[in-house]
């Protein structure tokens, strides 16, 4: 089975490298550059994994993290070039799964990706 992964992110570039490194690991990619496209895609396709950049057109990422907690519990990994220590714990604390800074290591990112599937797999009954 391949595991879905969205990703939000505004900026073309990212959804190029990442389409491409994902669906190279074996994992379905879907893409959304805004917080709508993102609630219309996550409701469409049912990601196993939302990797989430913060700065949207439509609004700050973490209100999408805010909505999609109060029914889901999927894993968000946060990419963002927002670094300082207390918003990764805001965004943390919000629910986020994982942060990761840009820029950043497509190895690393596909690495944590993986430690989130493997979460999935462990919790699975």
């Amino acid at each position: 089975m391949a595991y879905k992964v969205l990703v939000v992110d505004d900026e073309a570039q990212i959804h190029t490298f990442m389409r491409i490194s994902l669906e190279a690991e074996g994992f379905e990619y879907f893409g959304a550059a805004s917080i709508a496209s993102a609630l219309a895609q996550y409701q469409a396709q049912q990601p196993h994994i939302l990797v989430l950049d913060l700065g949207l057109p439509d609004g700050d990422g973490i209100t999408l993290l805010q909505t999609l907690r109060q029914s889901n519990k999927v894993p968000v990994l946060i990419l963002t070039a927002r670094d300082q220590e207390e918003e990764k714990i805001r965004l943390l604390e919000a629910g986020a799964n994982d942060y990761l800074s840009k820029p950043f290591g497509i190895r690393e990112l596909i690495a944590r990706i993986k430690v989130l599937v493997r979460d999935l797999v462990d919790e699975s009954p």
